[in-house]
Formats: structure tokens, sequence, C-alpha cells
């Protein structure tokens, strides 16, 4: 009875952390017209993209142009009426960075992301974003961090504006993927929960270091012979129509599921090489943003069959380590009533749990495998699920991907050090990890190679993983020359060369998975 009882309370917890989708109400949209002229009235105001693709709406306020008491803020009118939200909570979530934001005479300025309505004779203010060091602290430099907060919303509310940008402070500030919801509906964090819930395994853990895989165009034999000799014991092979698009266009859903299930099919054979050198395999269903299956009925129809067909066809196989079940998802491509990504998950945990009831399913978190959303992920009530992020951070340094710059940003500086960039931004998957007893995989990590100091940059991740004791795939094997460890710093030579620092810092670490 106390066993039921426990799962019950397991799974109810499960429950109300998988959140629904249908109550997205808004998502500001920097491609909208309209918005791009709210956005012009700010004169400090750009719209760009990060190295990701996505939007990003930024406020860059020069120290000269700055006058006591400015406010440089986008205004962008929001119609409470229209988004049903009226005599209800709306909850406001995003992503949010700044540098040198200088300190505001009043603690309460400085970053501003509020909601302001006017209701009846004053006017209701709730600030979206609470910064992590404290309520006081809206100034300095802080890395691309999600957050989320909720307002009441007045059944008699009017004349609603969302506010982006600085107040009393020059410097400059970036948001993106900003979305309103209605109600309590965005998954709940783990960590707030009153009894957190235990992850459980039933395997003895050995450690996994490797590599994400090479295009599985480009397979070979003598990749996984020479990872042998690496010292290599895990390889994230991904399953991807690679290249992404024809011509301009992006696939349509029916030819990617066609490539994708050729893949299926070349799939024995890599496995049967990676047992024959002895090298796990980490099967990765390799979507952009997972837009192929979040965003269509079809897609997330398609992807509880391809791991149905994936698990019958190859469970038992001795070269499989574990299922991730999507690369890098992203709420943004899910539509309103559409299932959200942790119920998606769910669906599919269980559609392989009937099948291979032991072989570990890694879950990736919200927002491109984002470190801050992991604690938005459940601890799934189901045996050996390990939880995966992906980290390049900072983008500025990992992601310097025009080969034809003449200038390219190095680590560390005056702002990004082992500290800053790996221990501050990772700090929320250590919390996650000691707190729910969670295994943790970093899928995917590493520096372009003319970034000058990327081999000092994968030695402190690696350092600290290690230290965490997570599992990771350095980002990538073989498969652009712009991460590639055997290639030179020189952004200019397409040749592999004999060694690098680079190589030699894996090579340094995988010494390990021979000794343990």
């Amino acid at each position: 009875m106390k066993f039921f009882i426990t799962t019950l309370v397991v799974i109810l917890g499960v429950l109300l952390q998988i959140g629904r989708a249908e109550e997205l109400v808004y998502t500001l949209d920097l491609k909208n017209e309209y918005i791009k002229n709210q956005i012009d009235n700010c004169p400090y105001a750009k719209i760009t993209k990060d190295f990701e693709g996505t939007d990003v709406l930024t406020i860059n306020v020069p120290e000269k142009a700055f006058t006591k008491d400015g406010n440089n803020l986008v205004a962008i009118p929001i119609d409470l009426n229209q988004l049903g939200v009226l005599g209800k909570f709306i909850i406001g979530e995003g992503d949010i960075s700044y540098n040198n934001v200088s300190k505001p005479k009043m603690n309460y300025n400085g970053v501003k992301c509020m909601l302001v309505y006017r209701n009846i004779d004053k006017n209701i203010y709730g600030d979206f974003y609470r910064p992590k060091l404290g309520p006081t602290i809206r100034y300095g430099s802080v890395s691309w961090t999600h957050y989320k907060n909720a307002l009441r919303i007045t059944a008699n509310a009017k004349n609603a504006t969302l506010n982006l940008g600085l107040q009393d402070s020059f410097g400059s500030v970036s948001f993106r993927n900003i979305r309103l919801f209605c109600g309590d509906s965005l998954p709940k964090s783990t960590l707030e929960l009153k009894e957190i819930p235990q992850a459980k395994y039933t395997y003895k853990r050995k450690p996994m270091r490797g590599v994400m895989s090479p295009s599985p165009i480009n397979f070979k034999e003598k990749d996984f012979a020479d990872l042998q000799q690496w010292g290599v014991n895990l390889v994230r092979w991904q399953m991807t129509p690679a290249p992404y698009s024809i011509g301009q266009r992006r696939y349509t859903f029916e030819q990617w599921r066609e490539k994708i299930e050729a893949r299926i099919d070349q799939l024995q054979n890599v496995l049967d090489t990676a047992q024959k050198y002895g090298i796990k395999i980490v099967i990765d269903l390799h979507t952009g943003g997972g837009l192929e299956i979040l965003g269509w009925p079809q897609g997330q129809k398609y992807f509880i069959e391809f791991w149905t067909k994936v698990v019958k066809r190859y469970k038992g196989h001795p070269a499989i380590y574990g299922y991730d079940l999507m690369n890098e998802p992203h709420s943004r491509n899910i539509r309103p009533g559409y299932p959200s990504w942790n119920e998606l998950a769910d669906r599919a945990i269980k559609a392989i749990r009937e099948i291979d009831p032991v072989s570990p399913i890694i879950v990736e978190a919200d927002h491109m495998a984002s470190s801050s959303m992991l604690e938005y992920l459940p601890i799934f009530p189901y045996p050996n699920i390990i939880y995966s992020i992906h980290t390049y951070n900072p983008g500025s340094i990992t992601h310097q991907l025009n080969r034809n710059d003449k200038n390219f940003a190095g680590y560390p500086d005056a702002h990004w050090n082992k500290q800053t960039a790996i221990r501050d931004y990772l700090e929320p998957v250590r919390k996650f990890q000691l707190k729910t007893g969670a295994r943790i995989y970093v899928g995917e990590f590493g520096c372009v190679r003319w970034a000058p100091g990327a081999d000092q940059y994968i030695k402190d991740s690696i350092d600290y993983f290690e230290e965490c004791g997570w599992d990771w795939t350095y980002h990538a094997f073989r498969e652009w020359d712009g991460w590639s460890a055997e290639h030179s710093d020189d952004p200019k030579v397409s040749e592999p060369v004999p060694t690098t620092k680079r190589k030699q810092v894996l090579l340094e670490a995988f010494k390990k998975n021979m000794t343990e």
C-alpha cells in the first residue's frame, strides 16, 4: 500500500509538471511589422539573431547618450481582453542577457521586462524578470538565462504595455523567446515541489566519454577504428537527414521522414561496427529544435512511431547505450493547442518502456537543451532516465562561425572564464543533479577551432564535467571542420594535421576510459 501511494504521488507530481501548450496566449513576434515599428520608436533598439538563429531584441544604450532617470524601453501594446486573461493569472517567460549595465539610482530600475496595465485609477506593474542573484541586482553582466514570473490581471484591466529595456541605466540588454501564458500552464520546476522526487537507476553506472558522430552520410568504419585508438567509449549517433535543406527550402515533412527511415536501416551497420570496436552508441533523433515533430500533428505521431520502430528492431543490441529522444527541443516550435515537450517526452518514454524496460532513455531540456530549463523537466516515474543539456557558453566565443572574420574573440577574457562561462552557467544543472539524484549527460559542447584559447575552453569544460560526475560527448568528430579537433587553429586551412592542442585535451580525458 505504501508503495502504491508513493507511486501515485510521483505520477501526480509528473502530471502537474508536464503542462499544456494550449494555454500559450501570446508570443512576441519580432518579424511582425507592427512590432518592428514599435521597436523603431526606441533609438537604441535593434533586431538581430543569436548563434542558433533565434530572433533577438537588443537595446544598447551608449554611456554618452545616457541621461539621468532616462528610460530606454521598447513598449509593446498588449490586448489583455483579446488574450482572454482578464481576471486570471498571466505568466511571462523568456530568455535574457545583458552586458555592462550601469548601476541605477534605485535598485528596482536597470534591466526591465515589465507588464504595465491600468486598473480604474492606477497603474499596476508586473515584473516578469526576477534576477537570480537577488531582487535588487539588475545591472552588470549576465549570460543568457531563462526567467518566468506570474502577474494577476484584474477583471477590469485595460491598456497593457510590455516594456523591455533599460531604466535609469546604460549598457546592453537582449531578449528572446518572450511568451505569455494564461493560468498556471507552464511546467513547474521540479526543484520547487514540496517533495522533490528522486531519479531511479537499475544499472551500475560506468563513466561515458566520447564524441558526437560524423554526418551519417559520411559513415566509415575507419572512424570507429580511430576512435577506439583515441580511447572513446561513447558516440552520439545523429539520426538526421543531413543536409537539412534542399536549395533554400527546408524539407517537407514527408521528405524528412523518408530520409529518417533510411537512417533506421543504416543503423544496423553502425551498431555492428561500434560493437566491433568496443564503443557504445546513443541513438540521437537529431532534429532542428524539434520543428519537424513539435509543430505538426503528423510529426508528433511519427515521433512515437519512430521510437517504437527503432526499439523493436534494435533492442538488446550490445552496442546500444541509450535512446536520446530528440535533439534540442524548443517549445517555440509548438503551436497553441499542441502537447508540450514534457508531455510528448512522457508519451515516448512510455512507448519505449513497453518494449525495452531497462535501456537508458535520454531526455533533453527545453530551449535547445538549455541548462536553465533542466529544472522544468519532471523526474519521470520510470527507471534509467538520463537528463541532458548542451552547453556552448558564451556563444559569442564558441560560435564565431564566419571563418573570414578578421578578429576572433578569445577565451578567457575580461568577462568569460571557467567561473563565469562554465561553473556559474552550469550551476542550475549541478543543483538539479544534487537534489534529484539524476544522472546528467552533456550531449554536446565545444568551441570553434579558430577561437583563441579554444583548447582551454574545452579543458575547463571537461574538468567541470568530471568534477560533477557527468557523462559527455564532444561536438563533433569529423562532421564540420570548424569543430574538428584534428584541424589547426587557422580557419583558412581545411586539411587535418597530425595533432592540435584541442585534440591533446580530448585524448588526455579519454585516457580515463581505459583505467576506470
